[in-house]
């Protein structure tokens, strides 16, 4: 009876044994994952930062560290704002084009974050309307208006929403958002919606 009550505590206190260990192991892990996950971060930041220091100098040397960071430490923050300065950069040499592909390519990244997601949405739309795709950017505009944390920030977007829909012959469609901007007279770019409309009454609807 002892010797059976004696091998029933032993199972039992190998379970708890094993238990302690296997909560140990997965504390563990979790943080060494945090950790890991931290001092990428803190590398991706610190090759950022010297990526940055090539760009007057050096823009192909730029380029280059840029590319590099985002492949490497893909998932930072580092790594999102790599690929919006990547894309302004070869916006700034005017290539427009190879700046928006950039900027596809990060949108999955960016659009986990609210900041970054406008910012992206942002940089396409001026790269559309530098390319004359002005239905485009409008879309663009509008996406950055959904993603906007504040409503000052909203407005704006869709103001400029609106202007790519002008340029793009969708008078309606831009007589729309600034109708109602302007009928928000506490809005942010109320004065300019009303503005916007009053030009747009004096000019003759396009012939069609």
């Amino acid at each position: 009876m002892f010797e059976s009550l004696s091998e029933g505590f032993d199972k039992y206190n190998k379970q708890i044994t094993y238990g302690v260990i296997g909560v140990a192991i997965l504390v563990g892990g979790i943080w060494f994952y945090e950790r890991s996950q931290s001092l990428k971060s803190e590398r991706a930041e610190r090759a950022y930062f010297a990526a940055q220091q090539s760009i007057p100098g050096n823009l192909p040397l730029a380029e280059s560290d840029l590319r590099k960071l985002i492949t490497r430490y893909d998932g930072t923050s580092a790594a999102q704002q790599a690929r919006l300065t990547l894309a302004q950069l070869l916006f700034d040499e005017n290539k427009f084009a190879q700046g928006i592909d950039e900027l596809k390519k990060a949108m999955p990244s960016l659009e986990k974050s609210s900041d970054f997601a406008a910012s992206g949405h942002l940089m396409m739309a001026a790269g559309y309307e530098q390319l004359k795709k002005f239905n485009e950017a409008a879309g663009e505009y509008a996406a950055a208006a959904k993603s906007a944390r504040f409503d000052q920030d909203r407005q704006r977007y869709e103001s400029s929403e609106a202007h790519a829909l002008l340029l793009a012959g969708k008078r309606d469609e831009a007589k729309a958002i600034w109708s109602r901007l302007a009928a928000d007279s506490k809005g942010t770019v109320a004065g300019e919606a009303r503005v916007r409309l009053g030009e747009m009454l004096a000019q003759p609807e396009p012939k069609t």
